[in-house]
């Protein structure tokens, strides 16, 4: 999932607004998507140009007909450049990604050009070229056909969907997010489509089938500084917008009472970024998560954008959940940790869920200044895929779940600032009662603890060096 920088600074905003007038909520636990009103047009599926981003995705997990299970990412995507005067032309690319989950080797095409260029598309309806590759259809049938000469991989894949779309911010915010003072972006997505087609690596030809995902981005906005103010009359929605998601949240928290997170992390490794999360289970739940990076907390109560969907039709969009990270891997070149395992914990009138994702292939990474040198701002996206397994309640009782699903977390980050963290954990009976804070700092090379048990007693303080990373 790619949202752009602006969203950054938007997220910030969403606990300063300044507006009174919030939008509707609603204390019902789901929104459907009905035919009278159905949720997107030809219209929405094809191309906004001229706007300053666009992308069609997919992810899609695939079994091969010899038994293979392999997982495939294609993106399609352009920016432009915004001023006073409107847009002109910008840059553009295609990537395409393919792991191997036995043996964890992975493929990534990368082909990136000047916009509009080799990048081709039409309005009213999915029509993409991009050199060979290309990408066609309208709900609920899609075709993409991805040429990567580079590694003389081809896939051809038909996708049907069997899951109504779903607008980003439905309920929170009427489908409308800012970016920033100067932008607004509207995103939708598909959580569960059927594919079948065939996959060609070396001249060899396999039959897959599998099942996927698959999301359309388009955002109006000013990427060189989302500060920077065209007119007061954005300013004041992006404001409005703000304030409202703001209380939407606060209304989730009350009404729904989230658990009780036994930790809190803060690390600098998520000053400004976002995280995408897609899972679906065998039972045919599905869950989409978008994890804005909101003053550098990653762990504990955290607000997000949750979509909980048991059939396909209906959704349940979630405020906030209870996130642990259990794993994490270090990026030498970022200087920053990603989470390979963790844990989320939601709750939503009468429905609670238990996830834990596990990483099953190697991280793929993506660092904007290979590709755009001339770019203000470091970042990189970092992508892998894994098993996810549970369990789900509701008014008709426990289920457990099992499935796949796919991990994104994409970060803007100092090419100076090295990681800091600071954590809360409060201990809980049976293993007792009390708290313990932890500081760890890789630019002076030491970590503080300290942990204050009362049942049974036991103080606890120590400094100690660490590697300086």
């Amino acid at each position: 999932m790619i949202i752009k920088k602006g969203f950054v600074i938007a997220v910030f905003l969403l606990f300063f607004g300044l507006s009174i007038t919030p939008l509707a909520y609603s204390k019902s636990p789901s929104f459907k998507m009905i035919d009278d009103n159905f949720p997107i047009t030809p219209e929405d599926e094809g191309d906004h140009y001229p706007i300053g981003y666009e992308i069609w995705f997919y992810h899609a997990s695939l079994i091969f007909e010899d038994g293979q299970h392999w997982d495939t990412l294609a993106t399609f995507v352009y920016f432009m450049n915004k001023s006073k005067d409107g847009y002109t032309d910008g840059s553009s690319f295609i990537r395409n990604r393919l792991w191997n989950r036995e043996t964890s080797e992975c493929f990534d095409y990368f082909q990136p050009d000047v916009f509009p260029g080799e990048f081709k598309t039409t309005k009213n309806e999915v029509n993409l070229t991009y050199y060979n590759s290309s990408g066609q259809g309208l709900y609920p049938n899609y075709h993409f056909y991805i040429d990567d000469d580079v590694h003389n991989i081809k896939t051809d894949l038909n996708f049907h969907a069997t899951s109504y779309p779903c607008w980003l911010a439905e309920e929170s915010m009427n489908r409308t997010i800012p970016t920033g003072f100067n932008g607004f972006c509207s995103a939708y997505f598909i959580p569960v489509l059927e594919v079948e087609g065939n996959v060609t690596i070396n001249g060899i030809t396999y039959n897959v089938t599998g099942i996927a995902y698959f999301e359309h981005d388009f955002a109006d906005y000013y990427a060189g500084n989302p500060f920077y103010v065209f007119s007061f009359k954005e300013v004041y929605k992006n404001l409005r917008l703000t304030s409202s998601y703001s209380i939407w949240l606060v209304k989730q928290v009350l009404f729904n009472r989230p658990r009780v997170a036994p930790s809190w992390h803060r690390s600098s490794d998520n000053m400004a970024g976002w995280i995408w999360k897609w899972m679906v289970f065998e039972n045919g739940w599905s869950i989409v998560i978008f994890l804005p990076a909101i003053i550098c907390v990653s762990g504990g109560v955290v607000p997000v954008f949750l979509y909980l969907s048991k059939d396909g039709e209906n959704y349940s969009e979630f405020g906030c959940v209870n996130w642990r990270n259990i794993r994490e891997k270090y990026i030498k070149r970022a200087g920053i940790y990603i989470p390979i395992e963790y844990e989320i914990i939601g709750r939503k009138g009468d429905t609670e869920f238990c996830i834990k994702y596990n990483s099953t292939t190697g991280i793929t990474a993506l660092y904007g200044s290979d590709w755009n040198p001339g770019s203000k701002l470091e970042s990189a996206t970092f992508y892998s895929c894994g098993d996810v397994t549970g369990y789900g309640k509701d008014k008709n009782g426990e289920v457990q779940l099992y499935g796949y699903g796919a991990f994104e977390q994409t970060r803007i980050f100092s090419k100076y600032i090295k990681h800091r963290s600071r954590d809360i954990e409060f201990i809980l009976p049976p293993n007792g009662i009390g708290i313990s804070f932890r500081f760890r700092s890789h630019y002076l090379g030491y970590e503080r603890f300290l942990k204050i048990q009362i049942r049974p007693l036991d103080i606890e303080f120590y400094i100690r060096r660490i590697p300086i990373i």
